[in-house]
């Protein structure tokens, strides 16, 4: 049995009996002050990691993220418990486990490591990230999602892509970032994906879509408030590698359990607890007619609602 700060890396472990040598002689190679993340990497490893990714692959990215920790000004100051949990990880979602993370670490890593804060060096790299690589949104691409290289290589993804892509650079340069979305939009329809950043806190930014008011403006907003947190499809999650009972629904892979927080209460934080649905016939001699409704608040006289009743 190993000695560890993990209770349950042992547990981890014993998924996958098969590659327990490899995950151990991992963790003997790590220095000693790089080895919590790799316990916490191998604790909440997805099976199918844990049985078929080379080793390499997590020491290359927590060696990256140390040494980058160690060099830019914003970086020093970040919660060992945030680190860990969204700037050492290697993957997002479900993409495939391949990374341009060393190259976005030697092309970016000079523009944001004197920058004070995280969101300043976010900011920075959104506005430039999609454009050097020349990747623009479009639905022809060949997956949901895509990791860094298939985008690149394609020039396009959509949101859910663009904001892995995203994900991949900041935490090439030491920024904690996680990709955040939801399953349906209420009343409308569609899913969407966004990136989180954290700044003293959690904050959001669209994915190739850079804004000049900063953190916390994108076009999704205003949707975003629509949020319903008791319905999970219309709730809000953001992703993170360590466990929680809650799960990102993924609108291309219903299979998937992906880790998550409901984080509906900080996008929608006016909603009542439970939304209320009201459903209205209109007849006319005993037959069902349509006819046009708007519904008021007698209280206040604010307008609630219109549209039409359904017909036969």
């Amino acid at each position: 049995m190993l000695a560890t700060t993990q209770p349950d890396l042992n547990k981890s472990l014993s998924r996958a009996p098969e590659r327990r040598a490899r995950w151990e002689t991992l963790l003997r190679q790590t220095p000693a002050n790089q080895r919590g993340s790799v316990e916490f990497i191998l604790t909440y490893m997805p099976l199918g990691d844990l049985k078929a990714l080379e080793p390499k692959v997590v020491a290359d990215s927590i060696n990256l993220a140390y040494k980058t920790r160690s060099e830019a000004d914003f970086a020093r100051a970040i919660p060992e418990a945030i680190f860990n949990d969204a700037v050492v990880p290697y993957c997002s979602v479900t993409e495939t486990r391949l990374s341009k993370r060393q190259e976005f670490h030697d092309r970016y890593f000079g523009l944001v490591k004197n920058l004070k804060t995280p969101g300043a060096a976010a900011l920075a790299i959104n506005a430039r990230l999609f454009a050097d690589y020349k990747v623009t949104y479009n639905t022809k691409r060949l997956r949901t999602d895509q990791s860094s290289p298939e985008t690149i290589a394609q020039g396009m993804a959509t949101c859910t892509g663009l904001s892995i892509m995203l994900v991949d650079a900041l935490r090439a340069v030491g920024v904690p970032s996680r990709l955040a979305g939801i399953h349906t939009w209420p009343g409308t329809g569609g899913n969407h994906t966004w990136v989180e950043i954290w700044d003293n806190g959690w904050h959001y930014v669209g994915a190739a879509e850079p804004d000049q008011h900063g953190l916390d403006h994108a076009w999704f907003t205003d949707k975003a408030k629509t949020a319903i947190q008791s319905k999970p499809e219309n709730a809000i999650y953001a992703v993170t590698y360590r466990e929680t009972g809650d799960h990102f629904p993924l609108a291309w892979d219903p299979g998937s359990a992906i880790n998550a927080e409901d984080v509906t209460p900080r996008y929608a934080p006016t909603q009542v607890a439970a939304a209320a649905e009201l459903r209205i016939e209109a007849r006319s001699g005993g037959v069902k007619v349509q006819a046009s409704v708007t519904v008021w608040n007698l209280e206040t006289a604010a307008k609630i609602g219109e549209g039409k009743t359904m017909g036969p």
